[in-house]
């Protein structure tokens, strides 16, 4: 009698929904597996670095997981009778849309970090400036957003599609500029003579933090000579320049200030600074 209820019950409950459904889950997680094995693969045999190498292996698991699951999930509501055969390709493409409209932030988002680190824009590490209003040490790429940290250790993450311009401070090469303003009244002669001494001294001292194209240097620190006589700086402008390796710009720029200031006190050198002039029209 007991054999002949249970035999009743499972008679009653149909159970090839449950086992068909059960078969299509192990399908997609398989079909996932494989997908990622393939990313594995693939990423391999080429010449990424390992942070590019992540996102992008992630990217593709994750379209590719999204659109094995829906695919099985419509399936599994077909075999309970939940959503009919004939509309399994319409029902695929109104949840597809549904789920494209809510998520076209986080697809711009996608798609716009994985540009940036497709064509190297930049790297964890990297000093840089976002959209103009953003300035700081990259920490973080990811899928959907971009860390960096400010000078004052401020964490700030910033959606990826909302990145317009991006300035990298550390790309390859940087050119130091050395504004030194003296009074139109100094020896302008003399004041030549002392920045073609620094600029010497700048190439000797820092050489190794110069930019160079092999051994061959191109971007040793020279005088450009008087680059302004605009009686609002208070005096003639001159310009020193070179270039260094990214990473050194701002040391090297400090260094040759204090440089400037050395020499110039020793050769009695004054430097300008804007003037105010009163007039008494009384008198």
């Amino acid at each position: 009698m007991g054999s002949d209820l249970i035999k009743n019950i499972l008679t009653e409950i149909n159970i090839k929904p449950f086992i068909i459904s059960f078969i299509i889950l192990m399908i997609a997680f398989a079909l996932i597996r494989f997908v990622m094995f393939l990313t594995d693969k693939l990423i391999q045999i080429t010449n990424f670095n390992e942070q590019r190498e992540k996102t992008i292996k992630s990217l593709i698991d994750s379209l590719f997981a999204y659109f094995i699951l829906t695919l099985a999930v419509l399936n599994i509501l077909s075999e309970f009778g939940l959503i009919k055969k004939s509309t399994f390709l319409t029902g695929a493409g109104i949840i597809t849309l549904i789920a494209g409209l809510g998520a076209q932030s986080f697809i711009r988002d996608i798609i716009n970090g994985f540009f940036i680190l497709f064509e190297r824009q930049m790297k964890v590490g990297d000093f840089v400036s976002i959209n103009e209003q953003f300035l700081g040490t990259v920490e973080e790429i990811g899928l959907r957003s971009t860390a960096i940290r400010e000078w004052s250790m401020k964490k700030i993450y910033i959606p990826n599609g909302e990145i317009k311009t991006l300035k990298n401070y550390y790309k390859e090469m940087a050119r130091v500029i050395l504004e030194i303003i003296v009074p139109f009244e100094e020896d302008h002669p003399l004041v030549l003579e002392a920045l073609e001494e620094i600029c010497r001294y700048m190439n000797d001292r820092y050489d190794d933090k110069l930019y160079k194209i092999g051994t061959v240097n191109y971007s040793e620190f020279s005088v450009y000579g008087v680059m302004s006589i605009d009686g609002r700086y208070g005096g003639a402008k001159y310009i020193i320049t070179g270039v260094v390796n990214p990473t050194s710009q701002w040391i090297v720029r400090n260094r040759a200030y204090e440089h400037i200031l050395k020499v110039f006190q020793e050769k009695n050198i004054r430097l300008a600074y804007p003037r105010v002039y009163w007039h008494d029209d009384k008198k």
